[in-house]
């Protein structure tokens, strides 16, 4: 399963014409751990989104944010990574500025839940408990989800 989905340069055989590479890091788990505490947020944060505004924005939102960081957790640490944790850093940075500039979407995130997820977001970057973390995915995932809240939910003049 590793040699089919992980990034370019991961395996001998993973050329720059397989693009699919740039996303699928992200279905790759090396626990059940990672991957039950990665659907959890999914299934919580993700339905939120599509219970209350459509499936659309989720979609684009798994895509984009599912994507992107692998690129930036590349550039940090080369091509052994995976997890879905950059999508959850973007339903996080989503949920949370959606409910910031609209409230009445019902999709807003706790600030206590926003705080634990950035205390997290710290204490990974200060590698404090000795795991292989995806610091370039959490943040480039909280950056696409911030900016693509803020791009759904810009008020229309």
């Amino acid at each position: 399963v590793f040699e089919a989905l992980a990034f370019f340069g991961a395996t001998s055989d993973a050329g720059f014409s397989q693009f699919w590479r740039l996303f699928t890091p992200s279905l790759l788990h090396f626990s059940a751990l990672h991957i039950t505490f990665n659907l959890l947020w999914w299934w919580v944060l993700g339905g939120k989104i599509e219970n209350r505004i459509g499936i659309a924005p989720l979609l684009t939102l798994l895509l984009v944010a599912g994507t992107l960081p692998n690129l930036v957790q590349y550039y940090l640490s080369g091509p052994n990574f995976g997890g879905l944790s950059g999508v959850v850093y973007g339903l996080v940075g989503y949920t949370w500025v959606s409910g910031r500039m609209s409230p009445e979407k019902g999709i807003g995130l706790p600030p206590a839940m926003m705080g634990f997820m950035l205390l997290w977001l710290v204490l990974g970057f200060m590698d404090m408990f000795g795991l292989s973390i995806a610091n370039g995915a959490h943040l480039g995932g909280l950056l696409v989800g911030l900016a693509q809240g803020w791009l759904d939910n810009r008020k229309k003049s």
